[in-house]
């Protein structure tokens, strides 16, 4: 179960890829954009809500589940003048933190089965 569902993630990251790819070339609509936003902002979300219950830091794994339940409810939300600003920063911190904390987050395990 948990293969297929990695499996399916992964696709879905694929094809968000591809979209965001093509559209540099075909130039889709407006509203073709925005739904390739919000599912691109949601699986960023949704990776880092489940990347949050990796950690053995309580502090790290509060940071990434706020900010993983941020990126999913902005697309929601109404536009307001931070929003662009929250959203950077809940895709950028959780970055840093995987990049240099000391600690192991269990990727070895996950990446083994």
């Amino acid at each position: 179960m948990k293969k297929s569902l990695i499996l399916i993630f992964r696709v879905l990251i694929g094809i968000i890829l591809i979209a965001k790819t093509s559209n540099w070339f075909l130039n889709y609509s407006e509203e073709t954009n925005v739904i390739i936003n919000v599912a691109m902002f949601t699986l960023i979300g949704i990776a880092y809500l489940v990347g949050g219950f990796n950690w053995n830091k309580k502090p790290n794994n509060i940071i990434f589940v706020v900010c993983g339940l941020y990126l999913v409810g902005m697309n929601f939300i109404a536009d307001f003048g931070l929003k662009s600003i929250i959203g950077v920063i809940c895709i950028l911190v959780p970055m840093f933190i995987a990049r240099f904390s000391p600690e192991e987050t269990g990727e070895r395990e996950l990446s083994e089965n």
